[in-house]
């Protein structure tokens, strides 16, 4: 009990709130100026000290990751809010293109970087995030029936080289936009 009270105190609200602004700035800064801006210009974005910023993050690939795994748990709840749903599958699908033109710079800079995520294990947490919402768009008619998880990975895969070396925000939600066009007339059953 005296642990969860500790959880609540304004010291650990400030800190975990403090954690939050330096994620959300950095998806920000990152998506408008590359993975390698300077860290200060995150601290700033914050409104953090660098001392705050280091505390939290000690190198740019740990908030990357912090960044990676927040899209990801906002993904898992996405899907968890959509089950049963038929749309739930294009929506998923729609968020993780939306995720990429967001966080373009990151992914290619993580895979690379000194502490690279276990690229097995991400592979099969996102197979399971897609797995049922796949079946029930199958199951409705809306998605091809010979589509499998691995193939929605390469679809993701393909949209995040489109967008990769787009010169802007704009233009990266424009290129996504139409290769996810694309790629829906691919998935979607012949008639």
């Amino acid at each position: 009990m005296a642990a969860d009270a500790q959880d609540d105190s304004p010291r650990r609200r400030d800190a975990r709130d403090n954690r939050e602004r330096l994620v959300a700035a950095a998806r920000e800064v990152f998506a408008e100026s590359g993975f390698d801006v300077p860290l200060d210009a995150i601290a700033r974005r914050a409104g953090v000290g660098r001392a705050t910023l280091y505390r939290n993050f000690p190198d740019r690939y740990a908030l990357g990751s912090a960044i990676f795994e927040h899209n990801l748990a906002t993904l898992e709840a996405l899907a968890r809010a959509h089950v049963g749903r038929a749309d739930a599958f294009t929506i998923l699908l729609s968020a993780i293109i939306e995720q990429q033109i967001a966080s373009h710079a990151l992914v290619p800079a993580l895979m690379t970087g000194p502490t690279a995520p276990d690229l097995e294990a991400l592979r099969r947490r996102m197979t399971r995030l897609l797995a049922a919402p796949l079946r029930q768009a199958q199951t409705a008619g809306q998605i091809r029936r010979d589509l499998v998880a691995a193939d929605v990975l390469s679809v993701i895969a393909m949209v995040s080289a489109v967008v990769i070396h787009a010169p802007s925000v704009a233009a990266r939600r424009r290129r996504a936009a139409r290769a996810l066009q694309l790629v829906f007339d691919g998935l979607v059953p012949r008639s």
